[in-house]
């Protein structure tokens, strides 16, 4: 199922299929993680409001809308479900602007700060040793979230070379990310948050 688009696994989630969604949950849980760690004091809040959202998507597969992105569906439940929290756990939350806030204060990184930079730098090492139009196509879809024709239509290439684009410097990220990161770093990859 690696190959398959979004789209293509949001049809699949609909119907039942459950290797769909664990590769869709592969997909975005860790930058889901850390989109709710930003917004939570604690790692079980963030891992718990990232199993929510998925057991809602699970439960609400049948009116899943397959020409909407997934992803933008996952990430505005979350948002929902962190808003709400905020709302009714004052005491547990902390805002975005507080946790920014007091970064700014304190000038002291905690361990998934470090660990994220670091990752995040072993990943811009593996992109630079793309061809470029590699490069472009990979960081239009995953940092951009664009579609494989949005890419196609920005680039003005045809839409096959963009999945072969994608797909071979997807498999050269993950294998540099697993040889030079670890399995971590491949989690990582697959959260991709710049």
């Amino acid at each position: 199922m690696d190959g398959l688009t979004d789209t293509d696994l949001a049809i699949k989630i609909r119907n039942g299929n459950e290797r769909a969604f664990r590769e869709i949950y592969d997909r975005y849980h860790v930058q889901m993680y850390f989109i709710a760690k930003k917004y939570v004091k604690r790692s079980a809040l963030a891992e718990d409001a990232v199993q929510d959202i998925f057991v809602k998507l699970w439960r609400k597969r049948e009116s899943i809308d397959e020409t909407k992105s997934i992803k933008g569906f996952l990430f505005t439940m979350l948002k929902n479900h962190l808003l709400n929290q905020l709302r009714n756990n004052k005491q547990e939350i902390v805002s975005i602007t507080d946790v920014n806030r007091n970064l700014l204060q304190s000038r002291e990184m905690t361990d998934d700060e470090i660990l994220y930079k670091e990752y995040h730098s072993i990943l811009e090492r593996g992109l630079s040793e793309l061809s470029e139009r590699k490069r472009e196509v990979f960081e239009l879809r995953t940092k951009k979230g664009h579609t494989n024709s949005e890419v196609a239509d920005l680039l003005k290439i045809d839409i096959r070379t963009v999945k072969t684009h994608y797909f071979l410097s997807s498999k050269f990220i993950r294998a540099y990310l697993k040889k030079h990161a670890g399995l971590l770093g491949l989690l990582f990859f697959f959260s991709v948050v710049f």
